[in-house]
């Protein structure tokens, strides 16, 4: 055990366990991680979470009060070990608090509320934080130019605990699934399944939905048995829907809506590829799921994909503008051709084995927590971290 005092180490997060999304997803390793690294220090974990009811074993809910989380924040930083936050807007109350009362501050970073969406108070969290943890290394250089001076280091997501990495790459499992198409007509899903899985939110439409479909006539005209399926709800689903409908090509565009554990399994299965053209992505966890399912993946570049997918190793990256003859000629060259296809899926299935794994990213967090953690218990103040894990 490492010599020191014993303290506590504090986690504030949106949400952990009852919520949906890549932060909570994120979360769960982030609190594995913190455990190991208090009970390696003998430290106590503690957790209080924003979002949700009904406490856990290991943490604090508070269902969405952000006074009473703020308030009940404040209270327990004095004499704390180390205060972890899942998202710089919970950190902001920290700010009210003198250097000298507050233990070393991690901050973790995802993308929009770090760079181009980056309030002023969040800039000023930031710069104070004695550590940034970035998800993907773009996040890192996009923070990096926006920010200036501050403290920060790439620390690459990986699989949630709850998904193993499977021991070999799977193999493609016929379709028996059958849904209903934009036209209103029930359909089997073929072998040539496109799938994308994302969020539709009607204020940030930038995850490639309306790019895909305008691509799918052209698609359909070169390979007929194509097929396209959103999976996944939100404030954009209704207008989605109005434009499948009205598409040339409606038979072969599926749109699932929010889909059960057990139907998402299913369609990663059958997929042939997995397609996100997404202009937000901080880092895209779907990304490392289709990776798991040995699905080769089609992805922007200059964008948090480009830290996932190897451009003509485990997919092909697209511009960031989407341009339409680009994104054609990229899902064309995977449904040409089968074996590249599936070359391009194992190699990153590959890639999520080595670096991706729920334990790849928990040794990546102990490796920054850790050390400021007993630079902490030692008197010292961190100054410096280390260069990306990725390049």
């Amino acid at each position: 055990m490492t010599a020191g005092r014993p303290g506590t180490i504090l986690f504030f997060a949106t949400g952990v366990s009852a919520m949906v999304g890549g932060i909570a997803s994120a979360n769960r390793n982030v609190m594995a991680a913190l455990k190991a690294v208090g009970e390696d220090r003998g430290c106590d974990m503690r957790a209080l979470v924003l979002g949700e009811d009904g406490d856990a074993p290991g943490y604090r809910t508070f269902n969405g009060d952000r006074v009473g989380f703020a308030l009940a924040m404040l209270s327990c930083l004095p004499g704390a070990s180390l205060a972890v936050f899942d998202h710089v807007q919970l950190a902001t109350p920290i700010l009210a608090l003198p250097r000298w009362m507050r233990p070393p501050v991690v901050v973790c970073a995802h993308g929009s509320e770090a760079t181009w969406r980056m309030r002023l108070a969040s800039a000023r969290v930031f710069r104070e934080a004695d550590l940034v943890l970035a998800n993907s290394n773009y996040t890192l250089h996009r923070m990096r130019f926006g920010l200036g001076r501050f403290r920060g280091a790439a620390c690459p997501l990986g699989l949630p605990p709850q998904y193993a990495v499977s021991p070999a790459p799977p193999q493609a499992l016929a379709a028996d699934i059958s849904l209903e198409a934009a036209d209103g007509v029930r359909r089997p899903l073929g072998s040539r399944m496109l799938l994308l899985v994302a969020r539709m939110d009607a204020a940030e439409r930038e995850k490639g939905h309306r790019e895909m479909m305008q691509a799918m006539p052209e698609i359909i005209a070169r390979h007929p048995d194509a097929q396209l399926v959103f999976a996944g709800s939100g404030s954009d689903l209704v207008d989605l829907r109005a434009l499948a409908a009205a598409s040339p090509v409606a038979g072969s565009l599926f749109l699932t809506g929010r889909a059960s554990d057990d139907l998402l399994m299913a369609l990663y299965e059958a997929a042939f590829a997995f397609a996100m053209p997404s202009r937000q992505e901080g880092f895209g966890l779907v990304f490392l799921e289709a990776m798991n399912y040995a699905k080769p993946c089609v992805a922007c570049r200059d964008d948090g994909a480009g830290d996932v997918v190897v451009d003509g190793e485990t997919g092909i990256l697209v511009s960031h503008g989407v341009e339409q003859t680009e994104l054609v000629a990229a899902l064309d060259r995977l449904l040409g051709d089968p074996a590249l296809a599936r070359q391009f899926g194992e190699a990153g299935w590959r890639r999520l084995r080595d670096h991706f794994s729920s334990t790849a990213h928990q040794v990546r967090v102990s490796g920054f927590v850790g050390p400021l953690l007993d630079r902490r218990t030692k008197g010292a103040t961190a100054t410096s971290f280390g260069a990306p894990l990725i390049a």
